[in-house]
């Protein structure tokens, strides 16, 4: 990738000259922010989950889970959503200290997740902010994993890629839920279960409107 090449010399003698390494390792990152909304040109990030895939096991030791310090953009209907009130986050950490340190975890490996655009989108945003580049790190996402290896009985309808239903699908525990380390962790499994376990053979199909 060109951009990858103009940031290695770019960057070569900053912190972030990893980042733009070539990865062929064992190991992937399963990430998830909690953001104050879904607009990715507006949100703050309240909350980021991060865990180390290592072949067939998830590394749950080595995981990445902190708090950023809330803005004033974090409104109620986020908190019902994730469930962080500003009192929460007084004690976090800033996005300042915290998105360095996350960009250490990840490395170059391979970053896996649900709908993982969008972190890639909020993350990106911030890094050209801060420090004038984006992330060049492949993505997987879990969700057109499923979609590209479950069956559906109908042809031509798209397979429902809600989480609640993929995980229901594949026999995957959903707990935590909008809580950035246990949605990382969800990510992780279902990544697992896709890739190395039996193909899923049947799921409910999209609802369509009328």
């Amino acid at each position: 990738m060109l951009q990858r090449l103009l940031y290695q010399r770019k960057y070569r003698d900053s912190p972030f000259a990893t980042l733009f390494q070539y990865y062929r390792g064992p190991e992937f990152v399963a990430l998830d922010l909690e953001t104050t909304s879904l607009d990715t040109k507006q949100a703050d990030i309240v909350s980021i989950g991060a865990v180390i895939i290592r072949e067939q096991r998830i590394l749950s030791s080595q995981c990445f889970d902190v708090k950023v310090r809330s803005t004033e953009k974090l409104a109620a209907d986020s908190i019902k959503i994730h469930r962080l009130r500003h009192s929460d986050l007084e004690q976090a950490s800033q996005l300042e200290e915290a998105l360095p340190k996350l960009l250490d975890f990840i490395g170059p490996r391979p970053i896996v997740g649900y709908n993982i655009a969008y972190d890639q989108r909020i993350l990106n945003r911030f890094c050209r902010q801060l420090y004038g580049f984006k992330l060049v790190n492949p993505l997987i996402d879990v969700g057109r994993m499923f979609a590209d290896k479950v069956h559906v009985d109908h042809v031509g309808i798209s397979p429902n890629l809600d989480l609640v239903h993929i995980c229901q699908t594949l026999g995957i525990p959903l707990s935590g839920r909008h809580q950035a380390i246990d949605d990382a962790i969800t990510a992780a499994m279902i990544y697992l279960r896709l890739q190395f376990g039996p193909r899923p053979t049947h799921a409910i199909p999209q609802a369509i409107s009328a």
